[in-house]
């Protein structure tokens, strides 16, 4: 009966990346693929081929058969060693890149692209990013099957690149914030709890997510009320340099917390932080927001189509191309205990809406057409 099953392969090329959002949303899949085939609830077999030293601990897979392999790293890795794995199964690539020779084969390759940030914003990325994804993604948008996307607004933005491929592209919203992560067993957020005193930005340090203007509001704040300003994050490799400029009046309430890996220790941050302070630019379907919103942490987030497709009425907007208005967004939840309450009311019932596991029943669904699929506990 075995032999009989569908096989799945997952590209484990991100467990040798950063943890960033793109990392984090591929352990999260991963994870949640592995319960639903533990449970029975869908009849697979999955393989996860990663390089010889991927760190898969926190994983904790049950079902999921761990494929090891040597001779090369990253991309190299990815293009010409990975593809010898592969053999009878689908591959899933969750990095927004996939193997050449492998989506030039018979068997579909599905492939989840979050976002074209690098298209938006070119002066946030270094150039050999920007040119090694230019020349994959038209590529990609052919050849690939499924297409899993993160929003609506993305798929529209894909579909405008490449229109064929607008029956391969599904949507399937990012999760939050993943029950039980949290090692210091809080008990349940309090909207009315009295929280700290800082305004938390969490997220990389570049122009795309208008660090900037964080920075700018951050040490108004600081000047005008002695609030620190937190921030969790860092510039990736593939990210172009960006001067970060504190004044030395406000120095000390600045704090650059770095990358946070310690997902208890991320959650304490949220749980403990006036708001969130999320003015992108450009998003295609966040986590920071949603997971503020499951330790009631208010959101001031910036309003554009995205945003409000993920955030719905659970946010503070405001124009993130205008320093006073992100101004005066903070301004209200920090001077209105009521409008602060909502928000975090309201967040609560936004960040129930968004599950990994459901993300990952969307995906398997649409390689599979598996109708089998039961809804998780």
């Amino acid at each position: 009966m075995t032999d009989q099953l569908q096989e799945l392969v997952i590209n484990g090329r991100f467990l040798m990346q950063p943890t960033t959002g793109v990392q984090r949303v591929a352990r999260e899949i991963t994870r949640e693929i592995d319960h639903l085939v533990a449970n029975g609830d869908v009849p697979l077999r999955v393989r996860l081929v990663c390089e010889a030293d991927a760190d898969i601990g926190d994983l904790n897979l049950r079902a999921m058969q761990v494929e090891r392999t040597r001779h090369a790293h990253g991309h190299v890795w990815e293009q010409f060693v990975l593809p010898r794995h592969v053999k009878g199964g689908r591959l899933l690539c969750l990095g927004n890149t996939a193997p050449i020779v492998t989506l030039l084969g018979r068997k579909p390759v599905a492939l989840m692209i979050h976002d074209l940030s690098y298209r938006l914003f070119p002066d946030a990325y270094r150039r050999h990013y920007k040119l090694g994804h230019a020349l994959m993604l038209p590529f990609l948008l052919r050849r690939a099957d499924p297409i899993v996307t993160v929003s609506e607004t993305e798929k529209a933005m894909f579909t405008s690149l490449v229109p064929g491929a607008r029956h391969r592209l599904i949507v399937a919203q990012n999760g939050g914030w993943r029950a039980g992560c949290d090692a210091r067993a809080a008990p349940p957020p309090d909207i009315d709890a009295t929280r700290g005193d800082y305004i938390l930005y969490v997220g990389s340090l570049s122009h795309r997510k208008n660090i900037a203007g964080v920075l700018a509001v951050g040490i108004a704040m600081a000047r005008e009320r002695g609030i620190p300003l937190v921030l969790v994050g860092s510039s990736g490799a593939f990210l172009s340099p960006l001067p970060v400029s504190i004044p030395d009046d406000v120095r000390h309430l600045i704090r650059l917390e770095g990358q946070v890996e310690d997902l208890g220790r991320l959650g304490d941050l949220y749980r403990n932080a006036r708001c969130l302070l999320f003015p992108s630019f450009y998003e295609a379907s966040p986590l920071p927001p949603l997971e503020a919103m499951h330790f009631a942490c208010p959101v001031v987030a910036s309003d554009i189509p995205s945003m409000r497709e993920r955030c719905g009425d659970a946010a503070a907007y405001c124009d993130p191309y205008d320093h006073d208005s992100i101004h005066r967004a903070v301004t209200s939840v920090l001077d209105d205990p009521g409008y602060a309450r909502m928000l975090a009311g309201r967040g609560l019932a936004q960040a129930s809406r968004y599950s990994w596991r459901e993300q990952a029943r969307i995906i398997l669904s649409a390689i599979f057409d598996l109708q089998t699929v039961q809804p998780g506990q």
